[in-house]
């Protein structure tokens, strides 16, 4: 049986202006993203997205993600994104007496996952962003097992 598609393809823009539109609206799904602090939490919970190349590889998959969503999906996860700071904050208040604190990231993101809204969040743009920084040409050389 063939299905028809829910929405026909638009039509290729001669002039670039349709592709220059799609890489503004990932540009500032990638300020969303950054700005949210997804990116330090992603790095706290897997190590492989640590890596600088690997990290913007994931928020560039996962804000390529988020622009391609309907309107109504990216009004959500867009105000998802503008309250998550003030989560992160409420999740583990900053001390300025602590210094840098290597597990805060971790432990935010542990604490955040418990929360309804920001664990589905958090879900989410892990897993975009691991397919993201994963599926890419790895930045160092494979060695073969000996």
């Amino acid at each position: 049986m063939n299905s028809r598609p829910s929405r026909p393809a638009a039509p290729a823009a001669d002039d670039g202006t349709g592709t220059a539109r799609q890489d503004r609206r990932v540009r500032v799904w990638e300020r969303r993203v950054r700005a949210a602090g997804l990116p330090a939490l992603w790095a706290g919970r897997c190590a492989a997205l640590s890596e600088p190349s690997r990290q913007a590889a994931a928020v560039r998959h996962t804000a390529a993600t988020l622009a391609g969503l309907p309107r109504p999906y990216r009004f959500v996860f867009a105000s998802l994104l503008g309250l998550f700071p003030v989560a992160v904050v409420l999740a583990d208040p900053p001390a300025p007496f602590r210094g840098a604190d290597r597990g805060r990231p971790r432990r935010v993101a542990d604490r955040l996952s418990r929360v309804p809204g920001c664990a589905e969040l958090l879900r989410t743009t892990s897993t975009l962003a691991l397919y993201g920084a994963l599926d890419g040409p790895s930045p160092t050389p494979h060695r073969e097992p000996r």
